[in-house]
């Protein structure tokens, strides 16, 4: 299924869970390569175990998740025709392009953050980070390539839902802002948490990374923030319905409020809870993207 801009809300749209899980891994990777590669640009003490797992993430769940976009197609085999078929009227043409692009720069930027590590390897492997090596001098202007697609690709998934124009909970303005998508600026937010959280559990032994843990708290009150905004501005009924204990207890309490609240006391009472807090924040950025796509459609 293709969307137009503008694209009326059929009686049944035909997304279910594998869209949902897309949404989500392309938010995650968006905001792990993000953490990445602002961290490599910016930070005077690189951490670089936080560096290695942003670049890791972002390649990995992006692929998967596009692996399950294909999957869920009517027609799977019919998908390389939005790789050379790039129409301005069409979002998935648009977003198609941005992911594919960011897709490459994602795996580049990878092998250059990896390539010393492949280099101590044997065969294929070392040849890589040999090749690697050869365009280290590369690195910064590939990852600033890659944080705009990054960016990109992180609020293209909100884009992908607003585009129906007549679904009142997808096509909701950002401020009033008939050119922005509430569900843009939303998506944005949470994959950007999502995936600074994915990365500091794959960096979770290396220290001072107090920085990024209060980054990410700012982010969780920015989305509480913004869902309040989102239940002032739709009908009730999304929030009363079916899914509301998905939104309530996945989202609020599982996603937002624990988090936050560990987090807090975490800082307070100097512990490190690195599971407990940012699983939290993912599995609540996963019930959020089930949330928005299901409930769009039930009513």
């Amino acid at each position: 299924m293709d969307i137009i801009w503008g694209t009326p809300a059929q009686e049944h749209l035909p997304w279910a869970g594998m869209i949902a899980l897309y949404l989500f891994l392309a938010g995650i990777a968006g905001g792990g390569f993000l953490t990445a590669s602002l961290t490599d640009l910016l930070a005077k003490n690189k951490p670089s175990r936080l560096i290695k797992a942003g670049s890791l993430i972002a390649p990995s769940a992006i692929v998967l998740g596009l692996g399950l976009l294909v999957l869920d197609l009517s027609k799977p085999f019919a998908f390389w025709k939005l790789l050379i078929h790039v129409s301005t009227k069409s979002v998935m043409s648009i977003g198609t392009f941005i992911i594919s692009a960011f897709v490459t720069i994602a795996f580049v930027y990878a092998l250059m953050v990896w390539g010393d590590f492949l280099k101590s390897k044997t065969g294929i492997l070392a040849k890589v980070g040999e090749l690697a090596g050869k365009f280290s001098a590369l690195r910064k202007p590939v990852a600033l390539l890659g944080a705009v697609l990054a960016l990109c690709t992180t609020t293209y998934t909100g884009f992908l839902l607003s585009a129906v124009s007549t679904n009142p909970l997808w096509s909701v303005p950002f401020l009033g802002l008939g050119v922005v998508p509430f569900l843009a600026v939303l998506f944005l937010i949470s994959g950007v948490s999502t995936g600074l959280a994915a990365t500091l559990i794959g960096a979770a032994k290396e220290e001072g990374l107090g920085l990024y843990k209060k980054a990410d708290s700012v982010l969780i009150v920015l989305e509480i923030i913004l869902l309040v905004m989102l239940y002032l501005s739709v009908n009730p009924v999304y929030f009363s319905g079916t899914m509301s204990s998905l939104f309530w207890i996945g989202v609020v309490m599982v996603g937002l409020l624990l988090p936050l609240v560990l987090s807090i006391y975490g800082m307070m009472k100097h512990r490190h809870w690195v599971m407990p807090v940012y699983g939290s924040v993912i599995v609540g950025g996963l019930c959020l993207r089930y949330f928005i796509v299901f409930s769009g459609q039930m009513f």
